[in-house]
């Protein structure tokens, strides 16, 4: 049974393919004939139950026979959808979802059929045409009970409507829109399809206006499953056979039995494989070669650099590749003479090519498509920084041992640290520079950057002025710290500012905020200048108020704190048991006490255990075998407390 890793399928596949042509229709058929199953699913009570109200111009229908999947021997058991409602998934026998693609991806309406309990007592409700059903809610989404299936949506009105389809008294989704109806005759007796319409669904990088797109799953025995794929055009002209072919790189990252098989008629392409689930399973249970490391103190007089595997069963090191800065690496230096890699064996670099911020990455072609592991080598380097908030400037030492080449070393200043996202939008440094250039940096080179602003972030870089590249990075803070205590029985808070020796600093250019908004009392009321260990106190600060201490003009923040109580935990010796052992009194009622094992996790109430307040001395049993670890949570949002087992 042949399996064909990602980048050989993919190169083989405008090769190897059959490619059936003009005059062929879809049909429900694998790559090498007819299937064999059993009596195939109707999902006709379903689909009638989605409503015409849920069409939008770009969604996507999902239908499932679920019990039919499960008797595949998946990597992974398939789930129902539904939503908040506690149903077991095994009570679903199948389900039909919407999904709205319009402007983002939304989940309209979902339909189950199944022996179906929900919890509690649903509200009787009529439909207008007098359509009788039960309505639960929770979590702002509503379910509808009928004889014949469960709806799940989150909004009422198409809750009604939904029932009103499935009883024949409203418009139906598939009567609505054609194209759905369309797209569901592709294929028959499968036991699921995914079918999608609109703009979303384009292809990217094809010149072709699809007018739908089809999934199609048959379940053909525990380890085998049919896969169907087809794309309608709005121009029959648009298909070529090389089209067919890219659109046959769809199971590219899928174990297959054999190649897919595409077929053509008129503008609809179909490309059809059996999935090897034997082979998924495998691939999935193989933890492939990664983790890897390299220490810290590199010998530059050593030919080669040695990185270890930290993990990894055995793999055939043909499945492997080396990337070094991004390219393939030498494969007859780096296998290190190896057949297979795995956890303890080591693979090699020539020293010559190691320089700073480099990035190592092991890839593992397989089954399911690759699987990689990625580390740098030397991107971090030590240096100290002195900053001076008066003069706005920073001096940058560098203190490692490994020769830098002040050629390649940049700083770059930022106003704020700059958040990762896609490369075309990272922000512009405000400042760049290059002390080092036609150097070769040894411990105790520095230089020194002028116009450095309190709350900028500065950044060494190796090559380029990005943050992305830095090798090391500090934050120019403002003159001082702070430090907060809560009182939460009077729910006061004080505020200590914290300075460098006896230094003065100007009492107006430090500001409380509470919840954004100065607080009525500040370190200006009291004197002109502060000194360390200088507090000021404000009452009525409620739990989780956001407290702020900013300086200067521009509010740069010195600290921040979220008030809340604290209460100090312990487990009893014979670890049945919490024990509140110091902080404060806390009524039982706005209290839960989660406690993890091994094995599961528990919640308990502190009010079905404690009357009144949790004070220090009191106990909470805890009913679970071998306890780990617990967290005290106050009013649903505040972790207050935890204890761990020794």
């Amino acid at each position: 049974m042949p399996q064909y890793p990602r980048r050989t399928l993919l190169g083989g596949i405008g090769t190897t393919m059959a490619l059936g042509l003009a005059g062929n229709t879809a049909s429900s058929t694998d790559a090498n004939g007819e299937r064999e199953r059993a009596d195939a699913p109707s999902f006709e009570s379903l689909l009638d139950s989605l409503p015409a109200s849920v069409a939008t111009e770009s969604m996507t229908v999902s239908v499932m026979d679920l019990e039919r999947r499960r008797e595949a021997n998946e990597p992974y058991e398939p789930h129902a959808a539904t939503g908040p409602f506690e149903i077991d998934d095994e009570d679903v026998t199948k389900q039909a979802v919407v999904y709205s693609t319009d402007d983002e991806f939304t989940q309209s309406v979902t339909v189950l059929t199944g022996e179906i309990d929900l919890d509690g007592d649903g509200e009787s409700r009529e439909t207008a045409d007098g359509i009788a059903y039960d309505r639960y809610e929770t979590d702002d989404q509503f379910a509808a009970v009928t004889d014949d299936a469960v709806v799940i949506t989150g909004d009422a009105a198409t809750l009604s409507d939904a029932v009103a389809a499935g009883a024949g008294d409203a418009d139906r989704l598939l009567d609505a829109t054609p194209l759905l109806e369309e797209a569901f005759d592709v294929y028959e007796d499968a036991d699921g399809y995914n079918v999608t319409v609109g703009d979303a669904l384009q292809p990217p990088e094809i010149d072709a206006t699809a007018e739908y797109v089809v999934r199609a799953i048959t379940v053909l025995g525990p380890d085998t499953m049919a896969m169907d794929f087809a794309i309608s055009f709005t121009d029959a002209d648009d298909v070529t056979d090389e089209l067919a072919e890219r659109l046959a790189g769809e199971f590219a990252y899928t174990a297959t039995t054999d190649e897919p098989t595409a077929e053509v008629d008129g503008s609809l392409v179909t490309v059809s494989v059996e999935r090897d689930l034997a082979a998924e399973r495998a691939a999935r249970e193989h933890d492939s070669p990664g983790a890897l490391r390299v220490e810290r103190d590199i010998d530059l007089d050593d030919d080669y650099l040695e990185i270890e595997i930290g993990s990894g069963d055995p793999t055939p090191i043909e499945d492997l590749t080396l990337e070094v800065g991004d390219e393939a690496y030498d494969r007859e230096v780096w296998t290190n003479g190896h057949g297979t890699l795995e956890e303890g064996d080591t693979i090699l670099i020539e020293t010559d090519d190691v320089e700073p911020d480099l990035s190592v990455t092991l890839t593992h072609d397989h089954e399911y498509g690759s699987s990689s592991s990625t580390t740098t080598i030397l991107g971090h380097f030590r240096f100290d920084f002195a900053y001076d908030p008066d003069a706005t400037e920073l001096t940058v030492e560098y203190a490692d041992e490994f020769p830098l080449d002040g050629d390649e070393v940049w700083l770059a200043v930022h106003e704020d640290r700059p958040t990762y996202g896609f490369r075309e939008d990272d922000p512009e440094p405000t400042a760049t520079a290059q002390p080092w250039t036609g150097t070769t940096m040894e411990s105790g080179d520095d230089a020194t950057i002028a116009d450095v602003d309190p709350g900028s972030v500065v950044y060494v870089c190796w090559d380029e002025p990005s943050f992305r590249d830095a090798i090391a990075t500090h934050h120019a803070q403002p003159p001082g710290t702070v430090a907060f205590e809560y009182d939460y029985e009077n729910r006061s808070l004080s505020a200590t500012l914290e300075l460098d020796g006896d230094t003065e600093r100007p009492a107006s250019a430090y500001e409380l905020l509470i919840d954004g908004e100065p607080a009525d009392t500040q370190w200006a009321d009291a004197a002109e200048t502060v000194t360390s260990g200088a507090t000021i106190e404000v009452d009525s600060v409620p739990v989780g108020t956001d407290v702020k201490v900013v300086w200067g003009e521009d509010d740069v923040r010195v600290g921040r704190a979220y008030p809340q109580p604290q209460i100090d935990l312990e487990f009893t010796e014979d670890g049945t048991a919490v024990e509140h052992v110091g902080g404060d009194s806390l009524d039982a009622s706005t209290l839960e006490l989660r406690v993890w094992t091994g094995e599961e996790n528990v919640e308990i109430d502190l009010a079905d255990e404690i009357d009144g307040d949790f004070e220090d001395g009191d106990t909470v049993p805890i009913d679970a075998s071998e306890p780990r670890g617990a967290n005290l949570i106050y009013d649903g949002n505040y972790y207050i407390g935890h204890a761990y087992q020794e």
